[in-house]
């Protein structure tokens, strides 16, 4: 995330590094000169703050309450006076898939350590404050539905998206971005940056990066700067191939100085290097050293990623870009051949009690990609996905074999992201009959499940699917579908739940898998162009769950505790895949 060592660079050694900021105070002043400041926020980096209640995180968050936070907190940058813009991860780069993996493979280290402390039956709270710092936000929350009540949300595909955002926030004059990321410190620009990290969502304060007092510290003008930080180490070009050079230049703790020292020595025309000065560059940092053939890729990639002109050459014809400009990106990536990036969280490959994920999840992207591509079969027939399988291999590239439907004919997909009112009507039997085929077979031709009030049908469907392949218990997904009936009706205040002591092994697994499979299922709601009321957030509250589960373990369920939801329990009858 950004430069590595230039947070503590610039906490510790920059006069004016950090400093507090009043952010209704700096909207109002900005005021005086235009009618509504422009505030741009990096929406990724918001998940650290509103998932900073790691006990709630380790029970798997009460969703409610965080999208609560999150409506509460963009709706007082508005009502002060802001224009808030969202920028969202779209594709991932092709070059950075690499360091992608990477971190995907340090995040599911860093999980199995957190599963070991619960398995050794850790207090809740202990086990908070021992993972503080190594536990992985909670992307199964929706914050980019919540981000869309408030502002326009931009989806990167064809850019990084810190650079589309900074190149968005240059160009239209911003006030702030909102990030953690240290790269926002490179790009050029007049506005400010302030730190997601450190945002109090309740006084509205936070600390901003001085980016001007960085300059000063450095001795350095902004057209050197790309060239500073592609040589201090950063994604594009890792620390690890420059650390070398870096001592080479001098100790440790002055390395960024002396940095500033060597690039104030190289010439930076109008912000342009010719080759012949890149290669005397890397010729300079891999000194007795072998260079690798994709180090000039990584330096210019790098060195490119910085500036914050509009690229001058155009993107190829894209007949799917409609797909991406009305908010459906998985199934762009899907008709495109993008790779599709199947997450893990919080499953323990170790163990066989839930099965494999992988093979829970494979047949729901086989079958919601034989929909997508039913129509252009003549162009691809499989789905390319990079996940981990098991314990022992890493995250990886493969292919998933697109399964078509045969007993109906999917609509073209036009016709399934079609906002026309009587397309869509015409169309709802017919979505909902591809939506249950794709969590199974069994369930195609039962159309009572349209019984299901559309809030719950994807919760029934996530547990038909984990009661379909042995990973979940009768009780468990009663218990789970209850939870989601109480929060629709508002049976209990989440912001009174108290939190349990300790959790329960099982129950801390299953209520993470739950989440994943959901956000499958919602994802296949979302492609076949259902509307958001079959679709809702996932129906969980972590505290509720753990502390019912510990109940419910040691009592008999009698049919009037699960009355409310009788009539929906269609997953009795699994029959085992």
């Amino acid at each position: 995330m950004g430069i590595r060592h230039l947070h503590s660079f610039m906490e510790r050694k920059v006069d004016g590094g950090l400093y507090t900021v009043k952010m209704q105070h700096e909207i109002s002043n900005a005021k005086k000169s235009v009618e509504k400041p422009l505030v741009v926020i990096d929406l990724m980096a918001m998940f650290g703050v509103f998932c900073s209640d790691r006990r709630s995180l380790l029970c798997g968050s009460q969703f409610w309450v965080v999208e609560h936070t999150a409506d509460s907190f963009f709706k007082r940058l508005t009502d002060a006076g802001a224009e808030l813009v969202f920028f969202y991860d779209g594709t991932l780069q092709l070059n950075k898939y690499d360091t992608w993996i990477n971190r995907q493979n340090g995040k599911y280290d860093r999980m199995i350590d957190v599963l070991d402390g619960i398995n050794a039956r850790m207090p809740l709270a202990v086990a908070a404050d021992k993972f503080d710092r190594t536990l992985p936000n909670n992307t199964c929350i929706k914050l980019e539905n919540v981000a869309k009540r408030h502002g326009e949300l931009i989806v990167s595909t064809d850019l990084e998206c810190d650079q589309a955002l900074a190149i968005y926030a240059t160009k239209r004059k911003a006030l702030a971005v909102i990030s953690h990321d240290t790269d926002f410190l490179i790009f050029e620009g007049g506005w400010q940056l302030w730190h997601a990290n450190h945002i109090d969502v309740n006084k509205l304060i936070t600390k901003a990066y001085g980016r001007q007092a960085l300059l000063r510290t450095l001795g350095l003008q902004w057209r050197q700067m790309a060239l500073w930080a592609t040589l201090a180490g950063n994604d594009f070009f890792s620390y690890d191939e420059l650390e070398p050079f870096l001592n080479d230049l001098g100790p440790h703790t002055q390395k960024f100085y002396k940095l500033a020292e060597y690039v104030r020595r190289l010439t930076v025309r109008n912000g342009k290097l010719d080759d012949d000065t890149v290669r005397s560059i890397l010729g300079r940092v891999y000194k007795k050293r072998r260079v690798p053939t994709e180090a000039y890729e990584w330096f210019r990639q790098s060195y490119a990623f910085y500036q914050v002109d509009e690229p001058s050459e155009k993107k190829p014809d894209d007949p799917f870009a409609y797909l991406l400009q009305a908010g459906y990106s998985f199934t762009h990536s899907i008709l495109t051949g993008v790779p599709f990036n199947v997450t893990l969280f919080f499953f323990d490959y170790r163990s066989s009690e839930f099965g494999n994920y992988y093979e829970i999840i494979e047949p729901i992207v086989s079958r919601i990609g034989g929909i997508l591509l039913y129509h252009h079969q003549h162009e691809r027939q499989h789905i390319t996905v990079v996940t981990k399988r098991n314990h022992h291999e890493p995250h990886s590239f493969g292919t998933v074999a697109a399964t078509f439907p045969t007993a109906i004919t999917p609509p073209p997909v036009m016709d399934l992201v079609s906002t026309d009112g009587p397309v869509q009507a015409s169309l709802l039997e017919r979505k909902l009959q591809l939506w249950r085929w794709v969590c199974s077979d069994d369930l195609f031709d039962v159309a009572q499940f349209n019984t299901v009030p559309p809030a719950f049908m994807c919760t029934v469907l996530t547990l038909y699917r984990l009661r379909q392949c042995g990973a979940i218990r009768m009780f468990e997904a009663d218990l789970l579908l209850l939870i989601a009936h109480q929060l629709s009706n508002g049976a209990f205040d989440p912001l009174q739940e108290p939190y349990p002591q300790k959790l329960i092994s099982r129950a801390f697994r299953l209520g993470f898998l739950f989440q994943k499979v959901y956000s499958h299922m919602e994802r296949v709601a979302k492609a076949l162009g259902l509307p958001q009321e079959y679709r809702p957030t996932t129906p969980y509250d972590g505290l509720r769950f753990h502390n019912m589960y510990r109940v419910w373990t040691s009592m008999k369920v009698e049919p009037h505790h699960i009355e409310p939801i009788a009539e929906w329990r269609f997953y009795q009858q699994t029959k085992s895949t």
